[in-house]
């Protein structure tokens, strides 16, 4: 279902950071900036992003990943238009494949008499899946059914909030994954080795922060 008049954004972003023949690769956050003639693909390997995408692979976050660096340099009100529809499809894909893996997990523990929730892993798993549930909610409804806030200029007020809590649930990701590489379960079934997790996490925070806009996430002031 969705609303026949969604949020529209301006024609153009004007601070948004200028487009440049060679996009920077390390820069000011929000410095790479999608061309208007580029295709959105092109936002998953601009500036950072392949930085951040050998860290997703690494750390099995990659769609999560992908919906967050094919957003983050769109500018235009078409490029965000066409940007928020892959940007939900790769969401929804990382959750069909997130509570695919819960499940597959809590099947194996079940199956192999290995006692449950016994870590601080296991308790921030639970909060990063409730805060993906809430997550896809708000960002779902926001854009698609804006009337539930009150019409579209209220839904538009808390995108910067979504964009917020996204980066926090991806930094949360990485905690928790090393977390996971320092229990038995982790190093024996998944052969996870902290070092490795948190080069990776590294190569994904380095790739990922350059190419946020500060304007869009400016919640005080």
């Amino acid at each position: 279902m969705t609303s026949t008049n969604p949020p529209t954004d301006p024609p153009t972003d004007r601070s948004a950071a200028p487009i440049t023949e060679h996009e920077p690769l390390l820069g000011r956050p929000g410095d790479v900036a999608q061309r208007d003639e580029s295709m959105l693909a092109r936002n998953l390997i601009t500036g950072t992003a392949p930085l951040a995408q050998v860290g997703g692979v690494m750390l099995g976050v990659f769609l999560s990943l992908q919906a967050i660096l094919v957003l983050q340099p769109t500018h235009t009100a078409d490029q965000k238009r066409r940007g928020t529809y892959v940007h939900a499809a790769f969401n929804g894909l990382a959750a069909l494949s997130f509570f695919t893996a819960l499940a597959i997990v809590i099947w194996h523990k079940q199956h192999s008499g290995i006692p449950h929730f016994e870590s601080v892993h296991a308790y921030l798993g639970i909060v990063i899946y409730s805060l993906l549930f809430i997550q896809a909610f708000v960002g779902f409804t926001q854009y698609f059914v804006p009337r539930i806030y009150g019409g579209v200029d209220n839904a538009r007020a808390i995108y910067k909030y979504h964009r917020v809590s996204g980066y926090i649930i991806l930094f949360l990701y990485l905690v928790n994954i090393t977390l996971a590489s320092k229990l038995r379960y982790g190093e024996k079934f998944i052969h996870l080795k902290t070092w490795g997790v948190v080069v990776a996490g590294v190569l994904v925070v380095i790739g990922t922060y350059p190419r946020i806009k500060k304007q869009k996430i400016q919640i005080f002031g």
